[in-house]
Protein backbone atom coordinates (compact mmCIF):
# COMPACT_ATOMS: atom_id res chain seq x y z
CA UNK A 1 0.00 0.00 0.00
CA UNK A 2 1.42 3.34 -1.07
CA UNK A 3 0.78 6.05 1.52
CA UNK A 4 0.92 9.82 1.62
CA UNK A 5 1.10 11.79 4.86
CA UNK A 6 -0.21 15.22 5.77
CA UNK A 7 1.95 16.26 8.68
CA UNK A 8 5.57 16.03 9.68
CA UNK A 9 5.42 15.90 13.47
CA UNK A 10 5.15 13.50 16.38
CA UNK A 11 2.38 11.32 14.95
CA UNK A 12 3.98 11.17 11.49
CA UNK A 13 7.21 10.02 13.13
CA UNK A 14 5.47 7.00 14.71
CA UNK A 15 3.66 6.09 11.49
CA UNK A 16 6.90 6.39 9.53
CA UNK A 17 8.69 4.07 11.94
CA UNK A 18 5.98 1.43 11.68
CA UNK A 19 5.89 1.58 7.89
CA UNK A 20 9.68 1.29 7.71
CA UNK A 21 9.52 -1.81 9.92
CA UNK A 22 6.85 -3.31 7.63
CA UNK A 23 8.13 -2.24 4.25
CA UNK A 24 6.74 -5.43 2.71
CA UNK A 25 3.24 -3.96 3.24
CA UNK A 26 3.64 -0.18 3.34
CA UNK A 27 5.51 2.49 1.45
CA UNK A 28 5.28 6.16 2.38
CA UNK A 29 5.71 8.00 -0.90
CA UNK A 30 5.88 11.55 0.50
CA UNK A 31 4.65 13.84 3.25
CA UNK A 32 3.06 17.26 3.00
CA UNK A 33 4.64 19.55 5.58
CA UNK A 34 4.47 23.17 6.57
CA UNK A 35 6.51 25.77 4.73
CA UNK A 36 8.71 25.96 7.82
CA UNK A 37 9.47 22.20 7.72
CA UNK A 38 12.88 21.64 6.17
CA UNK A 39 13.56 18.00 7.04
CA UNK A 40 11.35 14.93 6.84
CA UNK A 41 10.83 12.83 9.98
CA UNK A 42 11.07 9.72 7.81
CA UNK A 43 13.06 8.34 4.90
CA UNK A 44 10.79 9.84 2.23
CA UNK A 45 10.57 13.24 0.53
CA UNK A 46 8.91 16.24 2.13
CA UNK A 47 6.73 18.40 -0.13
CA UNK A 48 4.95 21.68 0.51
CA UNK A 49 1.85 21.59 -1.67
CA UNK A 50 -0.93 19.11 -2.32
CA UNK A 51 -0.32 18.60 -6.07
CA UNK A 52 3.25 17.50 -5.28
CA UNK A 53 1.95 14.99 -2.73
CA UNK A 54 -0.69 13.59 -5.08
CA UNK A 55 1.82 13.32 -7.95
CA UNK A 56 3.13 10.25 -6.08
CA UNK A 57 -0.29 8.55 -6.59
CA UNK A 58 -0.90 7.29 -3.03
CA UNK A 59 -3.58 4.70 -2.32
CA UNK A 60 -4.32 6.34 1.02
CA UNK A 61 -3.45 9.72 2.52
CA UNK A 62 -3.14 9.90 6.30
CA UNK A 63 -3.88 13.25 7.91
CA UNK A 64 -1.85 13.64 11.10
CA UNK A 65 -1.48 17.40 11.25
CA UNK A 66 -4.44 19.54 12.33
CA UNK A 67 -8.10 20.35 11.83
CA UNK A 68 -6.99 23.15 9.51
CA UNK A 69 -5.20 20.61 7.33
CA UNK A 70 -8.39 18.54 7.10
CA UNK A 71 -10.29 21.59 5.88
CA UNK A 72 -7.58 22.65 3.44
CA UNK A 73 -6.76 19.37 1.73
CA UNK A 74 -9.02 16.39 2.37
CA UNK A 75 -11.94 17.22 0.06
CA UNK A 76 -9.65 17.51 -2.96
CA UNK A 77 -7.95 14.23 -2.10
CA UNK A 78 -11.27 12.41 -1.78
CA UNK A 79 -12.60 13.86 -5.05
CA UNK A 80 -9.53 12.44 -6.80
CA UNK A 81 -10.59 8.95 -5.70
CA UNK A 82 -7.95 8.53 -3.00
CA UNK A 83 -8.99 7.33 0.46
CA UNK A 84 -8.21 9.48 3.51
CA UNK A 85 -7.55 8.58 7.15
CA UNK A 86 -8.25 11.48 9.51
CA UNK A 87 -6.88 11.74 13.06
CA UNK A 88 -7.91 15.40 13.63
CA UNK A 89 -11.51 14.32 13.83
CA UNK A 90 -12.48 17.47 15.71
CA UNK A 91 -12.80 19.04 12.26
CA UNK A 92 -16.10 17.16 11.96
CA UNK A 93 -17.58 19.45 14.59
CA UNK A 94 -18.21 21.80 11.67
CA UNK A 95 -21.25 20.25 9.97
CA UNK A 96 -20.62 22.03 6.67
CA UNK A 97 -17.08 20.63 6.50
CA UNK A 98 -18.20 17.13 7.39
CA UNK A 99 -20.95 17.17 4.78
CA UNK A 100 -18.53 18.51 2.19
CA UNK A 101 -16.06 15.71 2.87
CA UNK A 102 -18.82 13.12 2.63
CA UNK A 103 -19.94 14.57 -0.72
CA UNK A 104 -16.35 14.57 -1.97
CA UNK A 105 -15.94 10.94 -0.95
CA UNK A 106 -19.09 9.96 -2.84
CA UNK A 107 -17.97 11.91 -5.92
CA UNK A 108 -14.57 10.26 -5.95
CA UNK A 109 -15.70 6.80 -4.85
CA UNK A 110 -13.33 7.09 -1.90
CA UNK A 111 -13.58 6.32 1.81
CA UNK A 112 -12.90 8.29 4.99
CA UNK A 113 -11.30 6.27 7.78
CA UNK A 114 -11.34 7.53 11.36
CA UNK A 115 -9.09 5.70 13.84
CA UNK A 116 -10.11 5.76 17.52
CA UNK A 117 -7.21 7.96 18.54
CA UNK A 118 -6.39 7.89 22.24
CA UNK A 119 -9.65 6.15 23.15
CA UNK A 120 -10.88 2.60 23.66
CA UNK A 121 -14.40 1.24 23.36
CA UNK A 122 -15.70 3.29 20.45
CA UNK A 123 -16.69 0.03 18.76
CA UNK A 124 -18.92 -0.81 21.73
CA UNK A 125 -20.49 2.65 21.75
CA UNK A 126 -21.12 2.44 18.02
CA UNK A 127 -22.72 -1.00 18.42
CA UNK A 128 -24.91 0.21 21.30
CA UNK A 129 -26.06 3.15 19.18
CA UNK A 130 -27.96 0.78 16.87
CA UNK A 131 -30.45 0.14 19.69
CA UNK A 132 -30.34 3.67 21.08
CA UNK A 133 -28.17 5.45 23.63
CA UNK A 134 -29.57 7.53 26.47
CA UNK A 135 -26.41 9.35 27.51
CA UNK A 136 -22.70 9.51 26.66
CA UNK A 137 -20.17 11.60 28.59
CA UNK A 138 -16.43 12.13 28.34
CA UNK A 139 -14.19 13.48 31.09
CA UNK A 140 -10.62 14.23 30.03
CA UNK A 141 -7.86 15.09 32.48
CA UNK A 142 -4.42 16.35 31.41
CA UNK A 143 -1.53 18.32 32.93
CA UNK A 144 -2.10 22.08 32.63
CA UNK A 145 0.67 22.54 30.03
CA UNK A 146 -1.11 20.08 27.72
CA UNK A 147 -3.95 22.60 27.32
CA UNK A 148 -1.73 25.58 26.53
CA UNK A 149 -2.37 27.54 23.37
CA UNK A 150 -5.98 26.42 22.95
CA UNK A 151 -8.63 29.07 22.29
CA UNK A 152 -10.62 27.54 25.14
CA UNK A 153 -8.08 28.63 27.77
CA UNK A 154 -7.56 32.16 26.55
CA UNK A 155 -7.29 34.31 29.66
CA UNK A 156 -6.65 31.32 31.94
CA UNK A 157 -3.33 31.27 33.83
CA UNK A 158 -2.50 27.58 33.51
CA UNK A 159 0.74 28.06 35.46
CA UNK A 160 -1.26 29.21 38.47
CA UNK A 161 -3.36 26.04 38.69
CA UNK A 162 -2.44 24.10 41.84
CA UNK A 163 -5.32 21.63 42.05
CA UNK A 164 -7.62 19.82 39.59
CA UNK A 165 -9.57 22.52 37.77
CA UNK A 166 -12.42 22.19 35.28
CA UNK A 167 -11.45 24.41 32.36
CA UNK A 168 -14.36 23.43 30.10
CA UNK A 169 -17.83 21.92 30.45
CA UNK A 170 -20.14 21.66 27.48
CA UNK A 171 -20.88 19.69 24.33
CA UNK A 172 -18.49 17.67 22.21
CA UNK A 173 -18.91 20.18 19.39
CA UNK A 174 -17.90 23.07 21.65
CA UNK A 175 -14.95 21.12 23.07
CA UNK A 176 -13.59 20.15 19.66
CA UNK A 177 -13.76 23.74 18.45
CA UNK A 178 -12.36 25.34 21.60
CA UNK A 179 -9.51 22.82 21.93
CA UNK A 180 -8.67 21.89 18.30
CA UNK A 181 -5.30 20.28 19.07
CA UNK A 182 -6.10 18.32 22.20
CA UNK A 183 -9.81 17.44 22.31
CA UNK A 184 -10.27 15.47 19.09
CA UNK A 185 -11.33 12.59 21.37
CA UNK A 186 -14.55 14.49 22.11
CA UNK A 187 -15.51 14.47 18.44
CA UNK A 188 -14.58 10.80 18.09
CA UNK A 189 -16.88 9.83 20.97
CA UNK A 190 -19.66 11.96 19.50
CA UNK A 191 -19.39 10.43 16.03
CA UNK A 192 -19.43 6.92 17.48
CA UNK A 193 -22.40 7.66 19.73
CA UNK A 194 -25.20 10.20 20.03
CA UNK A 195 -23.79 13.20 18.19
CA UNK A 196 -21.88 16.41 18.72
CA UNK A 197 -24.58 18.32 20.59
CA UNK A 198 -25.82 15.50 22.81
CA UNK A 199 -22.43 14.24 24.03
CA UNK A 200 -21.34 15.97 27.23
CA UNK A 201 -17.67 16.78 27.81
CA UNK A 202 -15.67 17.97 30.79
CA UNK A 203 -12.01 18.96 30.46
CA UNK A 204 -9.77 19.16 33.52
CA UNK A 205 -6.33 20.66 34.07
CA UNK A 206 -4.68 18.64 36.84
CA UNK A 207 -1.10 19.47 37.94
CA UNK A 208 -0.85 16.01 39.55
CA UNK A 209 -1.64 14.22 36.27
CA UNK A 210 1.28 12.51 34.58
CA UNK A 211 -0.83 10.89 31.86
CA UNK A 212 -3.72 11.95 29.65
CA UNK A 213 -6.81 10.40 31.23
CA UNK A 214 -10.05 9.84 29.32
CA UNK A 215 -13.12 8.49 31.13
CA UNK A 216 -16.11 7.57 28.95
CA UNK A 217 -19.46 6.60 30.42
CA UNK A 218 -22.54 5.58 28.47
CA UNK A 219 -25.87 3.93 29.13
CA UNK A 220 -28.89 2.81 27.17
CA UNK A 221 -30.95 -0.31 26.44
CA UNK A 222 -27.69 -2.27 26.00
CA UNK A 223 -26.71 -1.64 29.64
CA UNK A 224 -23.96 0.53 31.08
CA UNK A 225 -20.42 1.11 29.91
CA UNK A 226 -17.42 2.75 31.57
CA UNK A 227 -14.03 3.04 29.89
CA UNK A 228 -11.04 4.58 31.66
CA UNK A 229 -7.90 5.19 29.60
CA UNK A 230 -4.65 6.52 31.06
CA UNK A 231 -2.52 7.29 28.03
CA UNK A 232 1.09 8.38 28.05
CA UNK A 233 1.53 11.74 26.29
CA UNK A 234 3.56 11.75 23.10
CA UNK A 235 7.24 12.24 23.95
CA UNK A 236 7.37 14.87 21.22
CA UNK A 237 4.02 16.62 21.81
CA UNK A 238 2.31 16.68 25.24
CA UNK A 239 -0.93 17.93 23.67
CA UNK A 240 -1.61 14.47 22.22
CA UNK A 241 -1.36 10.90 23.46
CA UNK A 242 1.11 8.37 22.11
CA UNK A 243 -1.87 6.05 21.71
CA UNK A 244 -3.31 8.36 19.04
CA UNK A 245 -0.38 7.59 16.76
CA UNK A 246 -0.61 3.88 17.57
CA UNK A 247 -4.28 3.90 16.59
CA UNK A 248 -3.28 4.95 13.07
CA UNK A 249 -0.75 2.14 12.96
CA UNK A 250 -3.40 -0.36 14.02
CA UNK A 251 -5.90 1.00 11.49
CA UNK A 252 -3.31 0.53 8.73
CA UNK A 253 -2.65 -3.03 9.82
CA UNK A 254 -6.37 -3.81 9.73
CA UNK A 255 -6.49 -2.72 6.10
CA UNK A 256 -3.84 -5.24 5.12
CA UNK A 257 -4.53 -8.23 7.42
CA UNK A 258 -6.61 -11.27 6.55
CA UNK A 259 -7.91 -11.84 10.09
CA UNK A 260 -9.42 -8.50 11.15
CA UNK A 261 -10.30 -7.78 14.78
Amino acid sequence: MKLGLIGNGAIARVVAGHCAAHSDRFEIAAALGLETDVESVGAYPLVHDLPSLMSHHPDLVIECASQAAVAAHCAAILKSGCDVMIISVGAFAADELRQGLERAAHQGGAKIYIPPGALAGLDAISAARTDGLDEVTLRTRKPPKAWSGAPGVEGVDLDAITEPTVIFSGTAREAAQAFPKNANVAAAVALAGIGMDQTRVELIADPAASRNNHLITAHGPFGRLKIDVEAEPSPHNPKTSHLAALSIVRALDRLTEVLVL
